[in-house]
């Protein structure tokens, strides 16, 4: 496991700040059930990490170990139940409210798998949850789309890897991993050593570097933030969901007319709805803290994991002309993007997690000072199926670690959709919330003049 990734495993000790990433799926029809699991049993043997469990290291320090569950049974993580009520969104989200706050056991592969019947119009949902350490938003997209196809048929001749084999691991073997990795980094800290050394032939050139990354740390651990809204301050361990959709061209052409990015109009109008909200409220605010995550991710890397950094914005809530809320963010984000220290949580991981448990949890709550976090993945842009169903939309939630709002976007086949995982003791008007963000969004949408305006869905 990473030393990102153990951050995230180890903050689970703080109830609060469990990392649990969920996303909904609907589907126009009921799957067929023999097909579905065929699938699972198929994906989880293209991405072998979702039939690893987590092993600890005997010391509780240092980075734990992934291990082919030698116990690994679909029957368990996969499992199929029935929707009470009348079939409708917000029952369904009810539901997928209270899977995604129940903890995943710590003894087996960290993720589970939902088929959820009853829909109204005779629709069908797809709920997976699984921890953050498993991987990211975009890591996600990639294992989830081993399930997906592009025909409601079967394909034929599909490659049919073995099931991986487990080992077991002893303590010895996890603690010969550990000190392997720190050995691994060696010739990289000598390489940092020798370039500190090098540097000092230009000793103002050297100081300037030094001082320019000693002034970025601060800004990227949040330690220079503005202050967090009242409105907002309050913290539990209740999640509810929240889902939006639009017609994804709209939001492009809000980018072209402004000359900004997708991201760009995403977070211009999530924060205009913010602006809203604590309006309506009687409560305006000129700005507040919102983190986004800056994907570092290769072509190189395996899809498991994170491969994440944080950029920090302080979000323009009191700027009301949409054009230059959106420009602000524009440069704000580029600000974040270029800081020295951006890195800083995978540079200094491996010390992070080496440190006891009670401490290292205190760098998983840094996110609790966020009033927002959002995150814009990139999803499946054609038509796919699933068992033999059509997928309609894929409304993804991320973790809530402390913050008030998380707020993710991916866009699948032509739709983006917006789950929001809201804090309910942090937003307390539900209903009023989501009609403020809509306002927000259409907005910065308005700017691109397409006509199509953010849905409410639940």
């Amino acid at each position: 496991m990473s030393p990102v990734d153990t951050v995230m495993w180890r903050g689970d000790s703080d109830r609060r700040l469990r990392s649990t990433i969920s996303m909904v799926e609907i589907y126009d029809c009921e799957p067929d059930w023999d097909r579905l699991v065929a699938a699972h049993d198929w994906g989880s043997r293209m991405a072998p990490r979702f039939r690893q469990r987590v092993v600890e290291s005997p010391l509780r320090t240092g980075t734990p170990s992934w291990q082919i569950d030698p116990d690994f049974d679909l029957h368990y993580h996969l499992r199929r139940i029935r929707l009470a009520g009348d079939g409708s969104m917000r029952d369904l989200f009810s539901l997928c409210e209270q899977l995604a706050m129940t903890p995943l056991d710590p003894a087996r592969p960290p993720w589970e798998g939902y088929l959820i019947d009853g829909l109204a119009s005779g629709k069908t949902a797809y709920f997976l949850k699984a921890h953050h350490a498993l991987t990211d938003g975009l890591g996600a997209i990639l294992v989830l789309a081993q399930l997906h196809s592009t025909t409601r048929d079967p394909i034929p001749g599909k490659p049919q890897p073995p099931a991986p084999i487990s080992r077991d691991l002893s303590a010895l073997d996890v603690l010969t991993r550990q000190v392997g990795e720190e050995i691994s980094r060696l010739p990289k800290l000598a390489g940092m050593v020798f370039d500190g050394v090098r540097s000092l032939t230009d000793p103002q050139k050297a100081l300037s570097r030094v001082l320019r990354y000693g002034r970025s740390v601060p800004r990227v651990a949040g330690m220079i933030s503005p202050t967090g809204s009242p409105l907002l301050a309050g913290r539990s361990v209740s999640w509810r969901f929240s889902a939006f959709e639009v017609d994804f061209a709209a939001i492009k052409a809000a980018g072209a007319a402004t000359g900004a990015s997708v991201n760009d109009i995403y977070l211009g109008g999530l924060i205009g709805g913010f602006r809203i909200y604590h309006e309506a409220l009687g409560h305006p605010i000129e700005s507040m803290p919102v983190a986004i995550p800056i994907s570092v991710r290769t072509d190189a890397d395996a899809a498991g994991g994170n491969r994440i950094a944080v950029g920090r914005l302080a979000g323009p809530v009191g700027i009301v002309d949409p054009f230059e809320r959106v420009l602000t963010i524009r440069e704000q984000v580029r600000a974040a993007r270029g800081e020295p220290a951006v890195d800083i949580f995978n540079t200094i991981g491996p010390v992070l997690a080496w440190l006891p448990g009670p401490v290292l949890t205190q760098f998983s709550g840094t996110t609790s000072m966020n009033d927002l976090q959002a995150s814009n993945v990139p999803g499946i842009p054609w038509e796919t199926f699933v068992a033999g169903a059509k997928v309609e939309r894929m409304y993804p939630f991320g973790p809530l670690p402390g913050c008030a709002v998380m707020a993710t976007m991916i866009t699948h086949n032509g739709v983006a959709c917006l789950g929001l995982n809201i804090d309910a003791a942090a937003v307390t008007e539900l209903e009023l919330f989501a009609d403020c963000l809509v306002q927000g969004f259409n907005e910065v949408l308005a700017l691109g003049d397409s006509g199509e305006r953010l849905k409410h869905v639940v």
